[in-house]
């Protein structure tokens, strides 16, 4: 049964690296009190996306899950529309955003295929993880009852 567990446990970090990316972005104790900033980039200088307070926890209709933490936040992505570069950041009074981090995101057409792929291999690895245990169990039982069998001819002669 150790076998079936470390194949759950498999399949589940890998639906989370293939469902959600992330990224953490520190920041100084000066920037505690600014919003925060999460947006794609569309060229050089410039993003589009979202600028929320250190209360937010999520974003964009639950596609965007942000973690507070006292020097930095985090942001996972849990199903990117569109590849890119992402950044996040602090936006100033002045309407200027702090860059603190950024990374690149995959878009989510894999993603979409494994979801609904790992509905038929998770339940086809317990099938398959099952059969061999009953099998081998069997196969035990029999070469204990051959064994015992070759012992009890021995003992007759």
């Amino acid at each position: 049964m150790n076998f079936l567990t470390f194949i759950l446990l498999l399949a589940v970090g890998v639906c989370e690296a293939v469902l959600s990316q992330k990224l953490s972005c520190p920041h100084e104790l000066k920037h505690q009190s600014l919003q925060r900033v999460w947006c794609r980039q569309t060229s050089a200088e410039c993003c589009t996306g979202f600028a929320f307070n250190q209360n937010t926890q999520m974003l964009d209709g639950g596609k965007l899950k942000v973690t507070q933490h006292s020097h930095s936040f985090t942001v996972v992505m849990m199903e990117p529309d569109h590849s890119g570069v992402y950044w996040c950041g602090v936006l100033t009074k002045n309407n200027t955003i702090i860059k603190l981090a950024e990374g690149y995101f995959y878009s989510s057409s894999g993603a979409f295929i494994w979801s609904l792929a790992r509905w038929i291999l998770l339940p086809l690895v317990l099938v398959v993880t099952l059969s061999t245990y009953v099998c081998l169990s069997k196969k035990k039982k029999f070469h204990y009852e051959k064994a015992e069998e070759m012992f009890v001819d021995a003992a007759a002669e």
